[in-house]
């Protein structure tokens, strides 16, 4: 067979333009890509998706420049003119464009905005807020106490609150509600300094104002001063929480909070063990507990993918049946589509794994484990944060029959974790809403629990 040189050597060019570009975009996201200066804290142009995104808009011409002089080197030595090889290396290349176009400018979106860009924006007034308070009258009328400088009622509710796992959601969204403005806490703990609920209480404040001063960046786009003041908050929650631990040794709470904490703490192995089995001993299927010890363990802190994915399986398994530990293999792979979509292979990657025929298998499984609690529904600790997490688990695995249902349940009690991780979670919810065909914005009222569905 012979090429025309200049057929030839346009799609050698091009060819080898396309290959250095498509390396380009490996590397971007891998640990060769972070040691040359591509991470995701960087500048448009030098983090992961910048690259990515770069690498393709420029390949693509490329690879039609190739097509067309592919064509062109195949053509010319066959005809006399040289109009009709030009015309052909056209029309070859015109073709690709026509079959592959609109396709690329969806992957180019999606790989820049991820699925909210290609589903499409919505209005702002189409975008509600986090709400962590939900359906909680109790808490609600509680929080809005605190924010008045009233403790007793809130002090109340907890000491009220004999579930172990709704108690902790409720010191939870007390602490995060009152990071910027805690008097109320610290009036509490004046009036009844030998309380362990309020020492509780300012643990759990002291961790999440810790987090807040540390920031959501990498560690190594954390300031000095900012790390050291993110150390000195643990250390003070650590106290607090131990306290309390002495005034309550039955109450998993602050173990709980123990356990949350060990990940920033970087604590040795044999600590955050021993802060674990502490809590199994007081609640075994402690709900935020079982999340923190899997958090810990993923790929970004202390672990790995296979060790989160192995102890995802095992506290589900334990768990019993209406239990939210039920889901923590659901959370394990958000946790990977976030590892696949930030790294090596990008947000294809990720996609491909949660569309997966045993990801959705495993999903679904899950989620009629935790539906089919002992009085047909789901156990109260953690379900409105739970049907967040399925219906993100179940939008991100293009699975709409799954998604609705858990769509629905939240209404307006949005969390931030996990759809956060797509972008501003309540864009992000009112996209997934629309792509189940659901009214963008939920209605008003509470929503009815989904019913339990085959695993199959």
């Amino acid at each position: 067979m012979t090429i025309d040189p200049l057929g030839g050597n346009v799609a050698a060019t091009a060819g080898i333009v396309v290959l250095l570009l498509l390396v380009l975009f490996a590397l971007a996201g891998s640990p060769l890509g972070r040691l040359v200066g591509i991470h995701p804290d960087a500048p448009f142009l030098i983090n992961p998706t910048g690259v990515r995104a770069t690498s393709l808009v420029v390949a693509y011409p490329a690879a039609l420049v190739a097509v067309w002089g592919l064509t062109h080197g195949l053509v010319a030595p066959l005809v006399e003119t040289t109009a009709l090889p030009v015309q052909a290396g056209f029309a070859a290349a015109g073709g690709v464009l026509v079959l592959t176009g609109a396709r690329f400018a969806r992957y180019t979106t999606f790989l820049l905005g991820g699925r909210t860009a290609v589903e499409g924006q919505l209005s702002p007034d189409e975008v509600v807020a986090a709400d962590p308070v939900g359906d909680d009258v109790d808490l609600a009328h509680a929080l809005q106490a605190a924010r008045s400088g009233q403790w007793q009622q809130p002090a109340a509710l907890l000491g009220a609150t004999a579930d172990d796992d709704v108690r902790y959601e409720r010191t939870w969204v007390l602490a995060q509600e009152s990071v910027h403005d805690g008097q109320w806490v610290e009036e509490w703990y004046a009036a009844r300094p030998a309380d362990p609920l309020v020492h509780t209480v300012r643990a759990e404040l002291a961790l999440q104002r810790a987090w807040a001063a540390r920031g959501a960046a990498y560690a190594d786009q954390t300031g000095e001063q900012q790390a050291r003041a993110f150390l000195t908050g643990l250390d003070q929650a650590e106290r607090l929480a131990r306290r309390a631990a002495e005034l309550a040794p039955a109450d998993p709470t602050p173990w709980a909070t123990l356990v949350q904490m060990a990940r920033g703490q970087e604590v040795p192995q044999e600590e955050f063990e021993r802060r674990v089995q502490e809590l199994v001993e007081r609640a075994p299927h402690h709900v935020q507990g079982s999340l923190a010890v899997l958090q810990t363990l993923c790929a970004k802190w202390m672990g790995s993918t296979e060790l989160m994915f192995d102890v995802a399986r095992e506290l589900a398994a334990e768990a019993p049946g209406g239990s939210a530990v039920c889901l923590l293999p659901v959370v394990a792979h958000v946790e990977h589509h976030l590892h696949l979509e930030t790294g090596r292979g990008g947000p294809a990657a990720a996609a491909r794994h949660m569309t997966s025929g045993a990801t959705r298998t495993e999903l679904r499984a899950c989620v009629a484990r935790w539906l089919a609690g002992p009085d047909g529904a789901p156990q109260p600790g953690a379900r409105a944060s739970a049907h967040n997490v399925v219906a993100y688990a179940f939008w991100l695995a293009d699975d709409a029959d799954g998604a609705r249902p858990h769509l629905a349940a939240i209404g307006r009690a949005l969390s931030e974790f996990p759809w956060a991780y797509s972008g501003e979670p309540g864009e992000v919810l009112g996209v997934a809403r629309r792509w189940a065909g659901l009214p963008v914005v939920a209605p008003a009222g509470r929503p009815a629990e989904p019913e339990p569905f085959s695993a199959a």
